[in-house]
C-alpha cells in the first residue's frame, strides 16, 4: 500500500517555527519500530507512575512492541483501523495516531454506525510543543470526516490534565466516563466527542 500524505491546514492555529517541516500519513510496516518505541516510552513517561510495574511491562509487551504494532498496520483492512505518522523533514517518525471504525462507547447516543474513534494520539516527548497532536488530530479528523463519519469519539486518563485541554481546545467536550484497564489496574477515562 502506498503511503497517502495528508495536507492539513495550520490557518486557524499559530503554528510552530517547525510545525510547516511536519507531514501526516498513513503508516508503513517499516514505521513499527519507531511507531512501537514512541507509544511504549509515551505511555510510561505519562501513565507509568501510576501503574504497577508488572501491569505496565505486560500492556507495554502486547500493545507496543514492534511486532503488535506490525500487525496493526499489516491488518488495516481487516480491523478498520487507520494508523496515521507524523514525520520531520528526513522522514523520521516524531508521533501517531489511529482512526477506529466500527466502534462506539455505551455513553454515545445517536446512531453507532455514524461514530468514529480517534485512539493512541501520541507524539515524541522530545517533539513536544511542535503541533504535532494538534496536525495529527486534524488528519484524523480529515479522514473520518471523508469517510461520513459525523462524530468523533475519543478517551483520555481522567488526570492527564495537558491532553484534556489539548482536546477541549480543539472542540472536544466530554460526553462520559468509561474504565482502561492496565493489567490488573483499573482507571477512569473520558469519552470525549466531536461533531464532524
Amino acid at each position: 500500500m502506498a503511503a497517502q500524505v495528508i495536507s492539513v491546514s495550520q490557518a486557524s492555529q499559530m503554528p510552530s517555527p517547525l510545525a510547516h517541516e511536519i507531514t501526516i500519513g498513513d503508516a508503513l510496516v517499516s514505521d513499527a519500530a519507531a511507531i512501537a518505541l514512541i507509544g511504549a516510552n509515551t505511555f510510561t513517561a505519562t501513565f507509568g507512575f501510576s501503574v504497577p510495574a508488572n501491569d505496565l511491562a505486560d500492556f507495554l509487551a502486547e500493545t507496543y512492541s514492534p511486532e503488535a504494532i506490525e500487525t496493526d498496520i499489516r491488518e488495516s483492512q481487516k480491523t478498520n483501523i487507520s494508523t496515521f505518522v507524523a514525520r520531520d523533514r528526513a522522514g523520521a517518525v516524531l508521533g501517531f495516531v489511529q482512526l477506529v471504525r466500527g466502534e462506539t462507547d455505551p455513553s454515545l447516543s445517536g446512531d453507532a454506525s455514524s461514530h468514529a474513534e480517534m485512539r493512541r494520539l501520541y507524539v515524541d516527548t522530545a517533539a513536544h510543543g511542535r503541533g504535532i497532536g494538534s496536525k495529527l488530530i486534524a488528519a484524523v479528523e480529515s479522514r473520518a470526516k471523508a469517510d461520513g463519519f459525523q462524530l468523533l469519539w475519543l478517551t483520555v486518563w481522567e488526570d492527564n490534565k495537558s491532553a484534556q485541554r489539548l482536546y477541549q481546545r480543539l472542540g472536544y467536550r466530554k460526553a462520559g466516563e468509561t474504565e482502561f484497564a492496565t493489567g490488573e489496574c483499573i482507571q477512569t477515562d473520558y469519552v470525549l466527542t466531536k461533531d464532524l
